[in-house]
């Protein structure tokens, strides 16, 4: 893992600053952030939602991705068709050039896609430099007591949308479901599943500031191997990388969670909710008023057990197999 700072505070206010000034601009977002509700769903375990009625109407048209091997299609929509305005930077890193993209139709303030060599047209596979990336640029961000930003991925059949490589950069000040969840180590030292006592599953792996580069580097292997495997496995999957946010925890790790599916999630309706790594955290956006109204955590989380069923009996093997 690389020691060179690639998000210094000096980059991190450009890309808000940048942000702020394009929702000002016409015809470059969808729409104009407006959360115009939000509340924590009544239970045990702090589910919370935001209402956000233009996404619904004005969003892109999501697109169907029928692989976890999928091949990039120039005629499809792509980041390469993107107003130029839209970038609002690049960050160089290990040689490559990383785009940092509005989300035009935007969930949360600062919502901003990584895009990876947008020129070279990846498909939607996660691959070890993006996550190398994302990892350093968090860490970057935690040096700068800077917990808020938050990032995700949905794998093909998982909730993503485009099949060009991007995952979400999100501004999510709320405490949510997965900062709270109970941990219990997995596999020596770095894995972790959610404790038996959570209502959801979920592997974990971590990185602590104190980890020595070899050891980062070494855990974010690990985790492309596994994220490789369940590629080869046709099991889409979810990633959501955040800071330990518990002031009382002594090392404030880097907690990078990864949520696996049983089946394909192939048709997105809009007027609802859909499971994606924002629902699996604990972060629910609804577009429809009536959805949101009778919106309740007991429903959520069946939903989400029933998007991944037996399938972590499968996954919980896989690391004891391997070591």
């Amino acid at each position: 893992m690389t020691t060179r700072k690639i998000a210094p505070k000096s980059l991190l206010n450009e890309l808000k600053e940048k942000w702020q000034q394009l929702q000002t601009v016409p015809n470059i977002f969808a729409y104009r952030l407006n959360v115009t509700e939000s509340k924590i769903l009544p239970g045990e375990y702090g589910f919370y939602s935001e209402f956000n009625p233009e996404r619904t109407a004005l969003r892109r048209a999501p697109q169907t991705i029928i692989s976890l091997d999928p091949v990039f299609n120039e005629e499809k929509f792509n980041f390469k068709k993107i107003k130029p305005e839209e970038c609002l930077m690049k960050v160089e890193y290990e040689g490559s050039k990383i785009s940092m993209i509005i989300n035009n139709s935007p969930l949360t303030l600062y919502h901003t896609l990584i895009c990876p060599d947008v020129h070279m047209g990846l498909p939607q596979r996660i691959c070890e430099r993006a996550l190398r990336f994302c990892v350093a640029f968090l860490e970057d961000l935690m040096e700068n007591d800077e917990r808020n930003f938050r990032i995700g991925y949905n794998s093909p059949g998982a909730l993503a949308s485009v099949n060009h490589l991007h995952l979400h950069l999100m501004y999510i000040e709320k405490d949510l479901y997965i900062d709270r969840v109970n941990l219990e180590l997995l596999s020596q030292p770095d894995v972790f599943r959610l404790a038996p006592n959570m209502p959801t599953e979920a592997i974990c792996f971590q990185i602590k500031p104190s980890d020595s580069d070899s050891a980062k580097l070494k855990t974010v292997q690990k985790l492309n191997k596994f994220l490789q495997w369940l590629c080869t496995n046709n099991m889409p999957h979810n990633l959501f990388l955040t800071p330990e946010r518990n002031p009382q925890h002594k090392e404030k790790p880097l907690k990078i969670f990864v949520f696996v599916r049983q089946e394909y999630c192939i048709v997105k309706n809009l007027n609802t909710y859909n499971i994606g790594f924002c629902e699996l955290a604990g972060y629910v956006p609804v577009g429809a008023k009536q959805f949101y109204e009778q919106l309740n955590e007991k429903e959520i989380i069946q939903k989400i057990n029933q998007e991944t069923g037996s399938v972590f009996s499968k996954i919980y093997n896989y690391f004891i197999n391997v070591n």
